[in-house]
């Protein structure tokens, strides 16, 4: 059995090892059914020591959950993150969100998030992972557009998926008025856009 509390002594969980592989699975089930943040923002300690995400829980044991807050972050780490989201790099994203940086950290020229950058780019990875960490899958830009937006310009349907699976809403509209239908010629993008309109 693994016994999780808060560093107050407080009982956050009592789950049984069948149920759990590594400390990863453990946060997304501390965040999913105990509403803890996402697991970016956690950090499991046995006997003082943090465990990283990678390992394996297969011994009853105690642990305590560290919630911590955004951190502070320069401007090069916060490129660094942009430019990350934009190429696909899953492992540079997951390295910065563990610091951890705010995944909706928007560009303050013009409001670009990473989310959007991965979505205009079709990463899909990066993008669930940013939206797993907590990203907004509404936010706009200073055009108003939004990450649904981006993907669907470009024809990305897998992104536009896990967007609306994230809650999307399809019928967002850019300060031109635009919605994100009206963006696509792409015509699988343009039947994932349609369907939730039509159930």
């Amino acid at each position: 059995m693994l016994r999780i509390t808060l560093l107050s002594g407080e009982e956050v969980a009592s789950l049984p090892l069948t149920e759990l592989s590594d400390v990863k699975a453990l946060k997304h089930r501390l965040h999913q059914q105990h509403g803890l943040p996402p697991r970016f923002r956690q950090r499991l300690l046995h006997d003082g020591h943090t465990l990283d995400d990678a390992v394996k829980l297969d011994t009853a044991m105690d642990l305590q959950v560290l919630i911590v807050a955004f951190s502070e972050f320069s401007e090069d780490q916060q490129q660094e993150l942009y430019v990350a989201a934009s190429d696909g790099n899953v492992a540079k994203v997951d390295t910065l969100l563990q610091l951890p940086m705010d995944p909706d950290a928007a560009d303050d020229d013009d409001g670009i998030t990473p989310l959007m950058l991965a979505s205009e780019n079709g990463h899909v990875d990066v993008a669930h992972l940013l939206l797993e960490a907590g990203a907004l899958p509404d936010s706009r830009d200073n055009r108003g557009e939004t990450a649904l937006m981006d993907a669907a310009h470009n024809g990305h349907a897998p992104v536009v998926r896990l967007l609306l699976e994230a809650g999307a809403q399809s019928d967002a509209r850019d300060v031109a008025g635009k919605t994100a239908l009206m963006m696509t010629a792409d015509p699988d993008v343009r039947r994932l856009l349609e369907a939730p309109a039509t159930t």
